[in-house]
């Protein structure tokens, strides 16, 4: 939780400047990171709109999120209204369509991939990417909306540490929904 939690968090807050009542789209809402962005967004009274794949919608719904869009067979821009915030955690040729539903004044933050700062200043919209970095106060903020029920952690699997590998390999190979854990102590 602590290094996609605070990802999560310092992508909305810290440098996307997500506040209450205003709308964000995240591209990627079922990963790790996404996952627990839709759920603080929701918890700091954001209307949430993501991305996913088919199989995941029910999933990101259970979660919150208000608008759920299967980005296999629709485009977001065609269904999205105009956004505060656009939180990218896909980057490429999702990022670049990103651009035409910032609405003036708001950002579009990615972990990936720096954004076109020339565009972001023609459209009037913040643009950056951002590496997270430690902060214990946002780790426990985080830690009391999961002990208050707000947040729950998703774990996709857990591996026994000896079996590494086969970790590396479901996290490159398949399409998980949250984490993967490895248990160091029985």
């Amino acid at each position: 939780m602590p290094l996609a939690g605070i990802t999560a968090w310092q992508g909305l807050f810290d440098h996307g400047g997500l506040r209450q009542g205003q709308r964000v789209l995240i591209h990627g809402g079922a990963g790790g990171v996404g996952h627990f962005a839709i759920q603080f967004a929701k918890a700091k009274g954001a209307w949430v709109a993501a991305t996913v794949s088919t199989s995941d919608k029910e999933f990101v719904s259970d979660l919150g999120a208000d608008q759920v869009i299967d980005y296999k067979s629709e485009k977001f821009e065609d269904l999205v209204e105009p956004m505060d915030l656009v939180f990218d955690l896909i980057g490429g040729e999702t990022q670049e369509r990103s651009f035409s539903v910032v609405k003036p004044g708001g950002a579009l933050i990615s972990t990936l991939q720096e954004p076109d700062k020339a565009r972001a200043a023609d459209r009037d919209i913040r643009a950056g990417r951002y590496t997270a970095q430690p902060n214990g106060a946002q780790l426990q903020e985080i830690a009391d909306l999961i002990d208050e029920g707000k947040v729950k952690v998703v774990v996709a699997d857990i591996f026994e540490l000896r079996e590494v590998a086969e970790a590396q390999a479901a996290l490159k190979d398949q399409h998980l929904r949250g984490k993967v854990v490895l248990k160091i102590v029985r």
